[in-house]
């Protein structure tokens, strides 16, 4: 069992470095396997659409979308498991 010392926002962005990292390191092993094992790269979009925030002296426009697929989420899941054994 671990015991907290602080520096948990360091360990934080850690852990979203290794996610975001897995992610896209799985999705281009899923596309370099596509031909072999093509239900890698069955993907679903996750989006929020543009959004206009209108500060009168300030304007600007956010918006994202994620697009997961399998190898993605495999890859997800080896960073965190990575993350697990640091």
């Amino acid at each position: 069992m671990r015991t907290f010392r602080g520096g948990g926002s360091r360990r934080v962005g850690i852990l979203i470095v290794l996610l975001i990292a897995g992610a896209i390191i799985g999705s281009l092993i899923g596309e370099a396997l596509r031909p072999v094992l093509p239900f890698l790269v069955m993907s679903k979009d996750l989006a929020l659409s543009p959004t206009r925030i209108d500060l009168v002296a300030l304007n600007f426009t956010f918006g994202f979308t994620i697009k997961l697929n399998v190898a993605g989420a495999l890859g997800m899941i080896g960073g965190y498991f990575l993350y697990r054994h640091l």
